[in-house]
């Protein structure tokens, strides 16, 4: 019997590391996603922000809490996909150098680049949850 244990338990085990896998390519993706649709958005308020200038400029007739409302919804935005590049981070075990930008795996305590001290990193794991949960709440709206 013990042959047949061993065949069960090492099925079982390969089933759950395929899982775990997947789980982790379905939240990857899922953020990537998330980041190209907030770029989209980031642009299209900058061409909006654009064309308020623009007119603002033509007419003489500023209604400068409009464009502010609308540089407001851009910072909004670049907060939003700063976080999704640290979870993105996460997911692929990296860190970005607070001192010169580079990324790095998790595992260094020192960047490769300028030798600065890197940053702890906590669980990624339930901050892409919570990501996914929100984004999944704001496409029920």
């Amino acid at each position: 019997m013990s042959f047949f244990e061993d065949v069960i338990n090492t099925t079982k085990s390969a089933a759950a590391t395929a899982g775990k896998k997947t789980d982790e390519a379905v939240r990857f993706t899922k953020l990537k996603i998330k980041e190209s649709q907030t770029t989209s958005d980031i642009k299209s308020h900058f061409e909006k922000l654009g064309e308020m200038a623009y007119e603002m400029k033509k007419s003489e007739n500023a209604d400068a809490a409009l464009f502010d409302a609308e540089i407001e919804e851009i910072d909004k935005l670049y907060a939003k996909l700063a976080e999704i590049n640290h979870l993105l981070d996460d997911l692929r075990q990296e860190v970005t150098c607070t001192v010169c930008g580079a990324k790095t795996k998790s595992e260094n305590a020192f960047c490769p680049k300028c030798g600065a001290k890197l940053p702890e990193k906590p669980a990624a794991a339930e901050e892409a949850a919570e990501v996914i949960n929100e984004n999944k709440d704001e496409e029920n709206k």
